[in-house]
């Protein structure tokens, strides 16, 4: 091998474990139970998942200011997704479950956001 070759190989062993510990580091597990809805940057709701029966499913409807509309599920085991939304691809909806604190749930026609967050008090 070549020394150049050598340098390209090393370059590329070195991108692939960065890429692979930045891929762990954010799909780790939530810490925190406080989960934060916001709209347009505004928050909607704010509240302890571990605070919610999770033998009974709680929904959520959240209309967009554009008429649109979000349907938010929490329980079965203390979890957090959107079940339902009249958005063109329904990416929110195929997300799932919110599981880590690095990827938030998104739904960019209507603006709303479902992510973790530390802190129990709501800011203003």
């Amino acid at each position: 091998m070549t020394k150049g070759v050598k340098i390209c190989l090393a370059v590329a062993v070195t991108i692939f474990i960065a890429a692979a510990v930045s891929a762990l580091w954010l799909y780790r597990p939530a810490e925190s139970t406080w989960v934060e809805i916001t709209q347009d940057g505004k928050v909607l709701y704010k509240f302890d998942l571990a605070t919610f029966d999770d033998e009974q499913v709680q929904r959520i409807r959240i209309d967009s200011p554009d008429g649109g509309y979000n349907i938010i599920e929490i329980g079965e085991g203390n979890t957090i997704r959107i079940s339902e939304a009249d958005c063109p691809d329904k990416t929110c909806v195929k997300t799932g479950v919110l599981r880590s604190e690095g990827v938030p749930i998104v739904c960019l026609p209507h603006k709303l956001v479902i992510k973790y967050t530390d802190s129990p008090e709501v800011e203003k």
